[in-house]
């Protein structure tokens, strides 16, 4: 059976060697694992009691210039009949790497051991040269004859760098060099492979350099902060950027550390900055929202408010009616949402409301849950109407929910992205996905909504952090929490965050952390963790959506596939 390796971060588990038998273990342990991705406590399985895990297989992991041996752990979990391998070792660079070495296994193949074994192979730079080796450790794995032939194919990426002039060395003991180094740093000849100490004049020379060095960054820094108190503008910005370099809390188990460059093998383009319409910079002033709302509007004895369903402070939304048109719709009645404001709400939180509102009018889509009309009647407070659905809000569907299996949740997941792949497509940025800005019917329909009211029914999603603006501080990307930057990639991130409230059933993300500390705990590459009874491979595309780099992150489409075909992967062993 041939592996099947997905798009992007999305894995799926494929069966090795055929039958229903478990035959192989391929991992790299807990050491192995912290020392190369950082993670403690995890052990990174290639392939596990005969199923292979094609997500771990397509990271191409980066080897430092310190790094120079690998080592895994395997065992045939089969005793009879025997289980055999074969091993080549490809190194893309054959000047800049010699011929790898391999200990306790052969390059020539042989049996695998039925007992739990470690191997290593060592990756040894040739110093002619700086560059990255590409490396990839190839296994054939079989039982008894060709036909039943599995690969296996590991990936390394190895930093080597030059030794054909001095190499500054720290004395302490890099790897590969005698013990003898002095308390300064010691010079390594390439030619002689001799090492002297530097006389005492290269360490004055140096010394002078770094004090120089100093002198000019604190001057830098003098004029930067000069620069700073002047820019008026920036204050709210600067007051974010120092309080997301305070030292980080520790929290408690709810979170787990990801490092923000954990490799993949994912080659992401970069994705241009779409604006919605009505978030100018410098741009033309949008219509008034009155006027695009008179384009829908409807008169008020055509609708009917019936029971309130969700109230914050200021705003309501209330299931209704809305009748036909004309004479002979009339008697037609169908079902709505209304949202509202009480008679204490503030202008701008009135025109905040019917500004969210906009956003969507005028789009079709069975995943878009656009404004239907208005109703601007001075007698009374703006009534916005919306198709209804029968479950309602997602988030409060999620919280009575007891029990929805994976592949359910997978498919609300896929309805989620087909919606914001057509917004995108319209250039509007949602800016808020989640949960509560989704609604859902019985069959488990999903329609994405606009954000009217949802700061307001949802005053615990957001947050304020001294600049007057409640924003969904927990959802948001590094880059629009800290510099206000939206695009695709950030509605990614976003996405991300809600497929972790979907396995949760609506949890909050994050719940540990202060708002005010999120910026700083983002960029030290700390990660919601893994929910309970999420598959891996679910979780690693919620990990490749907060990518910190926005460019690293997935496309819609390519989460799209993985999804789907998780989603068919589910359907056949379930």
């Amino acid at each position: 059976m041939r592996t099947y390796q997905l798009l992007f971060c999305c894995s799926l588990y494929i069966s090795l060697l055929g039958g229903t038998k478990s035959n192989l273990n391929l991992y790299m342990d807990r050491e192995e694992t912290r020392k190369l991705l950082g993670i403690p406590n995890y052990e990174l399985y290639y392939v596990r009691e005969g199923i292979i895990n094609t997500y771990a297989l397509s990271f191409n992991l980066q080897l430092q210039k310190d790094i120079d041996t690998i080592r895994f752990k395997w065992q045939s979990l089969r005793k009879q009949p025997a289980m055999f391998y074969s091993l080549s070792i490809i190194v893309s660079n054959p000047r800049a790497m010699r011929l790898p070495e391999t200990k306790n296994i052969s390059r020539e193949g042989g049996e695998v051991p039925t007992s739990l074994t470690p191997f290593a192979i060592t990756l040894p730079c040739s110093g002619s040269m700086s560059v990255e080796v590409d490396v990839k450790i190839q296994m054939n794995v079989s039982i008894f004859s060709a036909s039943n032939l599995t690969t296996i194919e590991i990936k390394r990426k190895k930093t080597c760098l030059k030794r054909d002039h001095l190499v500054l060395d720290p004395g302490g003991g890099d790897r590969g060099r005698s013990p003898e180094h002095h308390a300064n740093y010691t010079i390594l000849h390439s030619d002689t492979g001799k090492k002297s100490v530097p006389p005492a004049s290269t360490n004055v020379f140096y010394i002078a350099v770094g004090v120089a060095c100093t002198v000019i960054l604190i001057i830098a820094l003098v004029v930067a902060v000069v620069y700073l108190r002047t820019q008026k503008s920036t204050n709210h910005t600067a007051m974010s950027d120092a309080s997301s370099f305070q030292t980080l809390s520790q929290h408690g188990g709810n979170n787990t550390y990801l490092r923000p460059d954990t490799p993949n093998n994912a080659s992401v383009a970069s994705l241009p900055n779409m604006r919605r319409g009505l978030s100018p910079v410098n741009e033309v002033k949008p219509p008034d929202v009155y006027s695009v709302l008179s384009e829908i509007a409807l008169e008020r004895n055509r609708i009917t408010l019936g029971e309130i369903v969700m109230e914050g402070t200021f705003g309501k939304i209330y299931n209704g009616y809305l009748l036909g048109e004309d004479e002979t719709e009339k008697t037609l009645e169908q079902k709505v949402y209304i949202k509202t404001v009480t008679d204490q709400a503030r202008q701008d939180q009135i025109q905040t409301m019917l500004k969210e509102s906009c956003l969507l009018k005028g789009l079709c889509h069975q995943n878009i849950n656009p404004i239907l009309g208005a109703c601007l009647d001075p007698s009374c407070q703006p009534l916005l109407v919306f198709a209804q659905l029968d479950e309602g809000n997602m988030k409060k569907f999620l919280h009575r929910c007891k029990a929805l299996s994976t592949q359910q949740l997978v498919y609300i997941a896929i309805q989620i992205i087909r919606g914001v792949q057509y917004l995108h497509r319209k250039r509007i940025i949602h800016k808020d996905i989640a949960a509560r800005n989704c609604i859902i019917d019985h069959n488990l329909g999903i329609r994405l909504t606009d954000m009217a009211l949802s700061r307001d029914i949802f005053p615990n999603d957001y947050h304020c952090l001294g600049d007057n603006e409640n924003r969904p501080i927990k959802w948001l990307a590094i880059e629009a929490l800290v510099d206000r930057k939206f695009s695709q990639a950030s509605d990614v991130w976003s996405f991300g965050v809600t497929l972790w409230e979907l396995m949760t059933l609506g949890q909050t993300p994050y719940a540990d952390v202060d708002p005010f500390e999120m910026a700083a705990y983002l960029r030290e590459g700390y990660r919601i963790s893994q929910p309970v009874n999420c598959p891996d491979e679910l979780f690693a595309v919620m990990a490749c959506c907060w990518a910190l780099s926005a460019d690293e992150r997935p496309k819609f489409a390519q989460l799209l596939v993985c999804l789907q075909d998780f989603y068919a992967a589910l359907g056949r062993f379930i």
